[in-house]
């Protein structure tokens, strides 16, 4: 319970200072009502799709739209928190000054054609988030809660990740 809360925190004090980076009121770019945007709100993924990718059972929300929690259940029987978050017109490099200040160890990729990162802590090698940005960053973070490396929490937030950007048409 204690991770979900850090976890929160960050992303509040994420969307805080993004806030406070604001330099008045910015103009969104107009969307075309075609073309919703389907990372908005929890993600294009539905349940049974993060259960299936993660290979997890119970899965239920715990939060909603910006920051979404869910919480399942392994098949070793651990219990394993997800997080999903879309943070509209914030940068990869937003995200590497946030993960330094926090500690976190970050590797650069790249998905697909995006420019990402993952986050590992690295005193606790059961959590991990991968971040992919383009006009905006999507973040997946999971963790075993049990603080197992297995299963593999940077193998299963990439899994997401990619399944997100299939979803988005990537």
């Amino acid at each position: 319970m204690r991770r979900i809360r850090a976890r929160i925190a960050l992303a509040v004090l994420l969307i805080a200072a993004l806030s406070g980076c604001s330099q008045g009121p910015r103009e969104s770019p107009v969307r075309a009502a075609d073309a919703p945007n389907l990372l908005a709100g929890c993600g294009p993924l539905e349940d049974q799709k993060i259960a299936s990718n993660l290979h997890v059972s119970g899965l239920e929300q715990q939060s909603a739209p910006t920051i979404c929690n869910w919480t399942a259940t392994s098949p070793h029987g651990g219990a394993v928190d997800i997080t999903y978050a879309w943070l509209e017109n914030d940068t990869l490099s937003r995200e590497v000054q946030i993960a330094d200040q926090f500690g976190y160890q970050v590797e650069r990729l790249v998905i697909k054609h995006f420019g990402g990162m993952y986050w590992r802590d690295p005193k606790d090698p059961s959590t991990c988030a991968v971040t992919a940005s383009d006009t905006g960053t999507v973040t997946w973070w999971v963790q075993n809660r049990d603080h197992a490396a297995q299963p593999d929490p940077c193998a299963g937030a990439m899994t997401l990740m990619q399944a997100t950007l299939s979803v988005d048409g990537v």
